[in-house]
């Protein structure tokens, strides 16, 4: 059973954003295999750098679409991804120096993923909509 699985109410309504969330949710879910497979420490940091690669691509694109639609809490929510940022680039940090990820941080992940796809995203679906961005 996956750590983290894709629900329908997570949708934007927008399929190339909605194909990114759930390639995040899948990286997610690699990631905590690669934590409860006995040393899997070298797979643990391969998967934080796909993660951190993949959600700056993706929060490039999604903003990139909102500032195109006029989305006007555009810059709260580049300060929502410029936050969630630096928490995974702090952790693969502590992953490089030879620290443990701990299970918190697949909690925060997952947490923060669900919140932000769930309500944040979902609050620029309707301005992509009429700007005929889908």
């Amino acid at each position: 059973m996956p750590f983290m699985e894709w629900r329908n109410s997570y949708s934007v309504g927008v399929v190339r954003l909605d194909t990114q969330h759930k390639r995040m949710i899948h990286i997610i879910n690699a990631l905590h295999d690669a934590m409860e497979a006995p040393g899997g420490q070298d797979r643990v940091e391969r998967v934080l750098e796909e993660l951190l690669e993949y959600v700056q691509s993706h929060f490039a694109d999604e903003e990139k679409a909102m500032a195109q639609a006029g989305y006007p809490s555009l810059a709260l929510h580049q300060q929502k991804h410029r936050a969630m940022k630096v928490e995974v680039e702090r952790l693969l940090r502590l992953e490089r120096e030879g620290g443990v990820v701990p299970n918190r941080l697949m909690i925060f992940l997952k947490d923060w993923l669900a919140k932000h796809i769930g309500r944040t995203d979902r609050q620029y679906a309707e301005a992509l909509k009429a700007a005929h961005i889908v």
